[in-house]
């Protein structure tokens, strides 16, 4: 009994794929799994050298770490930073982009399934009776290019470890912006409390030049104290002016943090300068290898560059491909109906040598991820360190510049008294009164020194750390979460 061509061609398509199978099982079973790769985070010091150490029950981990300044009108500001920001979006497009790509590389070593058709002309009467010569032809063609010896493996672990560091990018750009914003407005406050002060310098130097000019008429004053009167006075309208513009600076700057060109004239409003509401700042240099984003991205580099040492080892083995055709065609003497297809094998024979070197330039890779993490290690330790050794020495200085200004206003007033009795010329009050500015000015910009040193603290440790508030009465703050 004689079969159809179909079926002969059915049948050897059926030993083919199960033999093709068999062979594929064997190969699979030489997995080369890089994931065992070492990697070791540098030793890092227990605590912080620079900081004061806090009880256990005190420390707690607080993601919105700028609430600690108690002030409205910056966390508005971050909030809408968060939601408006371009570095940020660019980054969500970018991470969302990296999902997608990763799913794709679940579905790159699964079956595919193509459908074509095709019209051939000619002038031979015969009909064919080969499937892919017959004048008009319908095909499914069916294709599985298998992922062995830990390509499937090491590719989807790649594209995952592309994705989780797009992740990381975004919580970067999140932590860089709102240390950006905090500090914009910690500068625009400073700025709008030391022209304050100039306008006040400006109204006594005016004072005291009036002053002079009657002195100077009544033979009270030389030429010369006339004139540096009014060079005092020219250098405190420049000042002033020189604060209003770096206020607009400032002011646009925020803007630009925000994702507008337009400034919020709400902001030109004077406030006072945040203050912290902390007791003692502290954290622990180990909790930078899971809150730092860069560091994380870098571990995750690690793993990237330990999934291409797999892919490229695969390079090396043979690739298995199985492939067929099921066609519809005629006209033809036999069956309309046709199947063909078979296993493929590629196997790598003259070209090894540069698999190989690709293979030593995927370890090398490695090696320099593995370098480079350790490095973003240690510089993060330094960068938080080095924040916290400069918080502590300026948090010292203001309180210092606090007593000072005590003392002098307490000058001051013991001047003015003496002044209202009429034993105390009125230069001497004015000369009191500019010494007090003069501390103001020097304690906000301390102010301002001890604000941006906590956020660059808070910024080189990720955003989040254990720390302990107090309220004005002395009493723990009630516990923020992010």
């Amino acid at each position: 009994m004689t079969l159809p061509l179909a079926s002969l061609l059915l049948r050897r398509v059926r030993m083919k794929t199960i033999c093709a199978l068999a062979g594929a099982a064997t190969l699979a079973a030489c997995q080369n799994d890089v994931a065992g790769l070492a990697l070791s985070a540098p030793s890092l010091p227990a605590s912080y050298s620079s900081a004061a150490r806090m009880p256990a029950a005190g420390q707690r981990d607080m993601r919105d770490w700028w609430q600690v300044f108690g002030d409205p009108v910056l966390s508005g500001l971050i909030v809408r930073s968060l939601g408006q920001n371009l570095t940020i979006l660019q980054a969500k497009q970018q991470l969302i982009a990296a999902r997608m790509m990763a799913r794709t590389s679940r579905t790159l070593f699964m079956p595919t399934a193509d459908i074509s058709g095709a019209a051939n002309a000619g002038t031979d009467s015969v009909k064919s009776q080969e499937l892919l010569r017959r004048p008009i032809q319908l095909n499914l063609e069916v294709g599985w290019e298998m992922g062995m010896f830990g390509l499937t493996e090491n590719t989807q672990r790649a594209a995952k470890a592309s994705a989780d560091m797009a992740a990381e990018d975004v919580e970067a750009a999140r932590i860089a912006v709102t240390a950006e914003i905090a500090s914009a407005y910690m500068h625009l406050r400073s700025l709008q409390e030391r022209e304050a002060i100039a306008r006040s310098s400006l109204t006594l130097i005016q004072r005291d030049g009036q002053l002079a000019a009657v002195k100077f008429r009544s033979g009270l004053a030389t030429t010369s104290q006339i004139e540096e009167s009014r060079m005092n006075l020219g250098e405190a309208k420049t000042e002033q002016a020189r604060f209003q513009t770096q206020i607009d600076i400032t002011l646009q700057q925020i803007a630009t943090l925000l994702g507008t060109t337009q400034i919020d004239v709400s902001l030109r409003h004077a406030k006072p300068q945040p203050a912290a509401r902390l007791s003692h700042i502290t954290g622990r240099p180990a909790d930078l290898l899971r809150a730092r984003p860069d560091v994380r991205r870098a571990e995750l580099a690690t793993v990237s560059a330990a999934a291409d040492i797999g892919i490229a080892q695969a390079d090396l083995y043979p690739k298995l491909r199985l492939s067929g055709i099921v066609g519809v065609g005629g006209p033809s003497n036999g069956s309309l109906f046709g199947i063909m297809g078979g296993p493929s094998i590629q196997i790598p024979v003259f070209d090894q040598g540069r698999r190989r070197a690709v293979v030593a330039a995927r370890q090398a890779l490695f090696d320099e991820a593995v370098a480079a993490y350790r490095q973003s290690v240690i510089v993060a330790y330094e960068e938080a360190s080095s924040a916290l050794r400069a918080w502590s020495s300026v948090h010292a200085t203001v309180k210092q510049l606090n007593v000072a200004l005590a003392s002098v206003q307490k000058i001051r007033l013991e001047t003015t008294v003496l002044e209202r009795e009429g034993l105390n010329d009125r230069s001497k009050s004015i000369g009191s009164e500019l010494r007090v500015l003069a501390l103001r000015k020097q304690l906000a910009d301390a102010r301002e020194a001890e604000a941006l040193a906590l956020i660059i603290f808070y910024k080189a440790i990720g955003g989040a750390s254990p720390l302990t508030t107090s309220t004005p009465d002395g009493g723990a703050a009630p516990q923020q979460k992010g």
